[in-house]
C-alpha cells in the first residue's frame, strides 16, 4: 500500500508540475522518497528526520506529516500517531492523490483499535463510509434497503444477480464495521455492513470473470465461490480483501439475528472452500455447533474526544 500510494504521489506530481514550481518543492519531495526508503529499512530514527526537513521545507505536506506518524506507530507512540495523523488529515485538501485521505482516517481508525477506543474507531469508519455512494443518502439509503430485504429474503444469490457494486475506497470500512457490531451485538447493523463487504469483493470476482469472456454469466453465489479455489490470483485478492472473514462475521451475525438456516449455508460454504484458512475451520466448528462471539467491552473515549 505504501509504495504504491507513493509511486501514485510522485506520478502525479510530475503530470502537474510547472519548471518553476517544480524548482521550488522538488527537493521537499525528493527528501520525502527518502524517509520512505529510509522507512522501508526500518531506519525509523532517519526517515522521520527526513519527513520532518521535508515538510520544514514545504510548509504543507501532508503525505510527510502522515509518514511521521507512520514512525510515531512502529516505534509504539501511539498517541503521537494518532495526533500526527490527524494534523496530516486537517491538511487533506492539499494531499496530490484525493483518495489518500482515506488511507489516513483508516489508520486512525487502526489506532483507535489498537488502543481500545472503539468508539472513536467506529466514528472515523463512519466518516470513510458517508463518502460511499453505494452507502450515503439519498437514493443510495434506498439501495441498503433494497439489498438487505434481499438478502433476507432470497440470500445471496439473489444479491448478486441484482446487485454489483464498483470497487470502493469504503470496503474495508464496512468489513471492520460489520465485525465491530457482530462484536457488540448490533447483530442487524452487522449484516448490513458485513454484507456489503462481501458483496464489493464478489463484485470484483464477476468483474474477473466478465473481463475473460465477456459472455460468462453469474450462476450461483456458491459457484463463484467455489471458483476462487481454482484461480490463484482470486485465491490471493480474496485473501487480501477478507471475502472468507466477511462471509464468516456475515454468517456469524445472521445467525445471532436469527436467520440460522442462511448462516449455516453461509458456513457450509466457507468450510468446503480451500481459499477460506482459519475460516473454513471456524465455519465446521460452527455447523457443529453454532456459537457466538463474545462481547467486546469498548473503553470509555477520552475527554473532548466524544
Amino acid at each position: 500500500m505504501r509504495l504504491s500510494v507513493n509511486v501514485l504521489v510522485l506520478l502525479a506530481m510530475i503530470a502537474v508540475s510547472a519548471p518553476g514550481w517544480a524548482q521550488e518543492t522538488t527537493p521537499a519531495w525528493l527528501l520525502y522518497e527518502e524517509g520512505n526508503s529510509l522507512f522501508e529499512a526500518r531506519e525509523f530514527g532517519k526517515a522521520l528526520q527526513r519527513y520532518k526537513d521535508a515538510v520544514a521545507m514545504a510548509g504543507i505536506l501532508p503525505e510527510a506529516e502522515a509518514a511521521i506518524g507512520d514512525v510515531y506507530r512502529e516505534e509504539g507512540e501511539l498517541e503521537l500517531a494518532r495526533k500526527q495523523y490527524e494534523k496530516a488529515y486537517s491538511h487533506r485538501n492539499s494531499l496530490v492523490v484525493p483518495l489518500s485521505r482515506y488511507d489516513i482516517l483508516y489508520r486512525i481508525a487502526e489506532i483507535n483499535r489498537d488502543r481500545e477506543l472503539y468508539k472513536l474507531m467506529e466514528d472515523t469508519l463512519h466518516q470513510i463510509i458517508a463518502d460511499d455512494a453505494n452507502w450515503g443518502k439519498g437514493t443510495a439509503t434506498r439501495l441498503r434497503d433494497q439489498v438487505e430485504a434481499n438478502y433476507y429474503a432470497r440470500g445471496m444469490d439473489q444479491v448478486m444477480r441484482l446487485y454489483r457494486f464498483d470497487a470502493s475506497f469504503a470496503s474495508p470500512a464496512h468489513s471492520q464495521l460489520g465485525w465491530f457490531y457482530y462484536r457488540t451485538g448490533r447483530f442487524p447493523q452487522a449484516v448490513l455492513h458485513c454484507l456489503y463487504a462481501a458483496v464489493y469483493t464478489a463484485s470484483e470476482v464477476t468483474r474477473f470473470y466478465r473481463e475473460r469472456d465477456v459472455e460468462w454469466e453469474f450462476d450461483s453465489f456458491e459457484k463463484l465461490v467455489v471458483s476462487i479455489d481454482d484461480e490463484r490470483e482470486l485465491s490471493d485478492f480474496a485473501a487480501e480483501a477478507g471475502l472468507f472473514r466477511n462471509l464468516y462475521y456475515l454468517a456469524g451475525a445472521t445467525y445471532a439475528a436469527m436467520y440460522p438456516k442462511q448462516a449455516s449455508s453461509l458456513w457450509k460454504l466457507i468450510s468446503a472452500s480451500a481459499s477460506a484458512g482459519e475460516y473454513a475451520e471456524l465455519s465446521k466448528r460452527q455447523l457443529r455447533k453454532p456459537w457466538i462471539e463474545p462481547y467486546l467491552v469498548p473503553l470509555k473515549a477520552p475527554a473532548g474526544k466524544s
